[in-house]
């Protein structure tokens, strides 16, 4: 290869040194250069989400903190005093579930056994998560059995208030 490099003219010479040079510049950053810059680019992105992530949980955990002291101040302290039938009684008259054909079953102070023949499953959803939220009502068993229309379901549950 140096033979025919010789042999070569000098311009000759100097056109395919100056690619040579030009080939050694270009896959060097196309091998090196260019990866690395691709990495730290992203690794910067990333970094930058997870700084956006960290500043939202932590008003996350600030706002979740406030509710906290805010929700064992009011309802649960007051919630003592009210028998959970009459709080499950109270909340299946208001709205949609008043019209629903419904039976409630007292099973001492602490449960409560509901059955309705056919409820909607999102309204039962719904209702649940109320009970939960404002009253700390769980549910302690369960019984779902599907009916003949979309949706629409046939339940058999005890709650027990949850402190």
């Amino acid at each position: 290869m140096l033979y025919w490099f010789q042999q070569l003219s000098a311009r000759e010479r100097f056109i395919v040194a100056a690619g040579a040079i030009a080939l050694v510049i270009i896959l060097g950053y196309i091998l090196f250069l260019e990866p690395f810059m691709t990495a730290h680019s992203q690794l910067k992105n990333r970094v930058l989400a997870q700084k956006n992530t960290l500043e939202w949980m932590q008003m996350t955990a600030i706002e979740v903190q406030r509710l906290r002291h805010q929700s064992s101040q009011t309802p649960f302290n007051s919630v003592n005093k009210i028998s959970l039938l009459s709080i499950v009684d109270k909340s299946t008259r208001i709205g949609s579930l008043a019209k629903i054909n419904k039976r409630i079953e007292p099973k001492g102070r602490q449960k409560v056994q509901v059955r309705f023949e056919s409820i909607e499953f999102t309204e039962l959803i719904l209702w649940l998560a109320n009970l939960y939220n404002v009253y700390a009502v769980q549910v302690t068993k369960i019984n779902i059995e599907n009916s003949n229309q979309v949706g629409v379901v046939k339940t058999n549950l005890t709650l027990e208030m949850g402190f």
